[in-house]
């Protein structure tokens, strides 16, 4: 190619690069518990990821507690570490004011740490009262903000935006019938589409492992 030619298309094709990395992406993607300490409490999150360019993106969860009804128990705490690329995580809101932001670093124990998280009474391990969290069966909302460089944030999604070296999050159960506690890890779950191939491929019901 001629050069002069050459010098000429290059800012066009950085220009075009720099759009593309600075255009809104919302991506969605389920997680589940990948382990825990007792075996008792379940959950179901569901994840938005949205990047709209720059420096930070928005996470929003959707937490469900999925434990058995006879066995009871109380969601009261919630513990995220950001993907690779992701340097902060910050709690903004969440629709159960008892629920207040944790500051960073969260000991997750024994889980260790994490960049961010929620919690009945600030306390991720405990305090306040179990039942001001979330209810077998009932969901509450958070949302963080996750910083970062532009370009690292643009390639995440809602799929890998979480974990990074560590686990994804830690969840931790109060409360339960009998006075049971728990705190299970989470990973992200394969998509429907996928679950369809692994069930034709007979290994629907193997567990990730933790990351």
């Amino acid at each position: 190619m001629d050069p002069i030619v050459s010098r000429s298309i290059a800012p066009v094709i950085i220009a075009a690069a720099a759009s593309s990395a600075a255009t809104a992406a919302v991506t969605t993607a389920s997680y589940g518990p990948c382990g825990s300490t007792e075996g008792r409490g379940l959950f179901h999150a569901d994840v938005l990821y949205d990047h709209a360019g720059g420096t930070s993106a928005t996470l929003t969860i959707r937490l469900r507690n999925d434990t058995a009804p006879a066995l009871g128990g109380f969601i009261t705490g919630l513990a995220l570490n950001g993907g690779t690329g992701v340097s902060a995580v910050s709690f903004v809101t969440c629709d159960n004011r008892s629920f207040d932001g944790l500051g960073s670093p969260v000991d997750a124990s024994p889980y260790g740490q994490f960049m961010a998280g929620a919690a009945i009474g600030a306390n991720w391990l405990g305090g306040g009262m179990p039942n001001a969290g979330i209810a077998v069966g009932m969901t509450t909302t958070f949302v963080f903000t996750m910083t970062g460089a532009a370009m690292d944030l643009a390639m995440l999604t809602a799929e890998d935006c979480l974990g990074g070296d560590g686990h994804a999050m830690a969840v931790r159960f109060r409360g339960g019938v009998g006075g049971w506690s728990d705190k299970a890890i989470g990973c992200a779950m394969p998509a429907p589409g996928a679950i369809a191939m692994l069930a034709a491929a007979g290994v629907v019901g193997t567990r990730r492992r933790p990351r």
